[in-house]
């Protein structure tokens, strides 16, 4: 076909000026508009067909917002709540790895199971008739020899693979609020299938704090006992050693302290008792025993006057001899006596008093000194029993820091320490998302003008212009019908 150039008035050359070039770009698409535009209406027409004939699919979102502060009902820091420290770091690792969780096997797997999604003709579609012996074609030209590996994908897997493919995570902006999209051909079970990921995302991360809840407390559990071992063999080996080395003690006070105390103070009220008993010996000693007043003496030294006063009257009365008087030289003699028996055994007292009050002395003096080597040997033996009080008091609060946290640990299980919460449910969608009608025949509408365009232009490098029509004779009378008519 021989390609016919295009005649420029003129005999101009190629360096035309631009006006002439869009001269003649009108010239070539105004000759042939109405193929152009029926080119155009062609695409548009084949676009709302797609449209039309096109599976609907609408899509429903649940937002969710994650929090990255620690939420700690109890205080238990081997089993942390929170993630997240900076909005620069931590956090945004913190919801990415949300996001991984939300698209995961074991969630979408946990969905499949719950909704039942194997048996879903939309996401485990069963092919028969033609385009089932179709695809069996492709499978055989693609895998060969491991068509029958291929063929064999479990319906669960096939439903996996469909709603990992539905399902869309995506965070909003820089915040933390997380996106979840499902898409299927019913709006209902869009929204449904969006909820039921989200509250088994929710589920599931406060099943991962309740698992480490209760592993927290069984490993502090376990560790209970033998910390309970320990604390119960260091206290036994303090109380060996203290009784062993005569270092009991009361109200925090070690005993051979407190004997030296107890000591002490005994032997002073002792050396206080030796002064006195000496003091009182020597009173009697030097002042005689006369200068003693006590109540029998002075008893008896009343009688005695009176038994003198009575003898004199008498020996004024009566001869030496006469019975009375003699009766009461002997009743006088006889007091006289007994007075000097009662001295006697006061200074005897006296003596005596004194030698047990210094024998008593000696006494504690002896123990005194005893108690003394046994505080300096106690003292010494305290600095080994002070390392075993020590060791065995970090064991029992070891012990007892444990014993709480495994409490802290059983009473975390089941309280709800998850910081995500769903903040928007998912709504069944009012219209379909997929196909979008405006964008695909906006695309048909510049498709069906690039076609109609180069086509005309095509045409136009090939045959030029179309040749105008000449004008058809006018008969006389349809001339006579015309101007009749005008």
């Amino acid at each position: 076909m021989k390609i016919v150039e295009p005649e420029y008035p003129g005999g101009r050359s190629n360096e035309a000026s631009l006006a002439e070039d869009l001269r003649i770009l009108a010239r070539a698409f105004s000759s042939r508009w109405r193929l152009i535009a029926g080119i155009a209406f062609l695409f548009v027409v084949a676009g709302f067909a797609v449209v039309w004939l096109s599976p609907k699919t609408y899509t429903s979102s649940v937002s969710i917002f994650i929090d990255p502060r620690e939420r700690g009902l109890v205080d238990l820091g081997v089993a942390p709540t929170g993630m997240g420290s900076s909005s620069q770091g931590a956090d945004g690792a913190l919801v990415d790895s949300q996001m991984a969780i939300l698209t995961s096997r074991s969630v979408l797997g946990e969905l499949v199971e719950r909704e039942r999604l194997d048996t879903d003709p939309t996401f485990n579609p069963v092919a028969s008739g033609p385009l089932a012996d179709l695809r069996g074609l492709v499978a055989a030209a693609l895998y060969g020899t491991d068509r029958d590996s291929a063929a064999e994908v479990s319906p669960f897997d096939r439903a996996l693979a469909g709603l990992q493919k539905a399902v869309a995570v995506k965070r909003v902006d820089n915040t933390y609020v997380l996106d979840i999209s499902v898409a299927t051909g019913s709006p209902a079970r869009s929204a449904a299938l969006a909820n039921a990921l989200a509250d088994i995302y929710l589920s599931n991360g406060q099943s991962a704090v309740d698992n480490s809840a209760r592993e927290s407390a069984a490993s502090l559990e376990a560790r209970l006992a033998e910390l309970g071992k320990v604390a119960e063999q260091s206290q036994r080996a303090v109380e060996d050693y203290r009784r062993e080395n005569g270092l009991l003690d009361t109200d925090g006070v070690p005993l051979a302290e407190r004997q030296v105390v107890e000591l002490s103070s005994q032997l002073v009220s002792a050396s206080v008792a030796v002064e006195a008993a000496k003091a009182t010996l020597e009173t009697l000693r030097d002042n005689g025993v006369g200068a003693f007043a006590s109540e029998t003496a002075s008893q008896l030294r009343m009688q005695i006057g009176q038994a003198r006063a009575e003898e004199n009257m008498l020996s004024d009365t009566y001869g030496p001899r006469h019975p009375r008087l003699v009766r009461a030289q002997e009743q006088r003699k006889a007091l006289e006596n007994t007075l000097n028996a009662e001295l006697a055994r006061v200074l005897a007292k006296a003596e005596a008093d004194y030698k047990s009050a210094v024998g008593q002395r000696t006494a504690l003096q002896a123990i005194f000194a005893k108690s003394q080597d046994s505080l300096a040997q106690s003292n010494a033996a305290s600095v080994k029993l002070k390392e075993l009080e020590q060791t065995a008091k970090q064991n029992r609060e070891l012990f007892d820091s444990f014993a709480v946290k495994a409490k802290q640990a059983r009473e975390q299980i089941s309280l709800p320490t998850t910081t995500a919460r769903i903040i928007s449910p998912a709504r069944p969608a009012i219209k379909p998302s997929a196909p979008k009608a405006l964008l695909l025949l906006a695309a048909s509408a510049f498709l069906g003008c690039v076609a109609g365009f180069g086509t005309a232009w095509l045409l136009y490098l090939v045959s030029g212009p179309p040749k105008r029509r000449r004008p058809v004779p006018v008969q006389p009378f349809r001339r006579r019908h015309l101007a009749a008519a005008e």
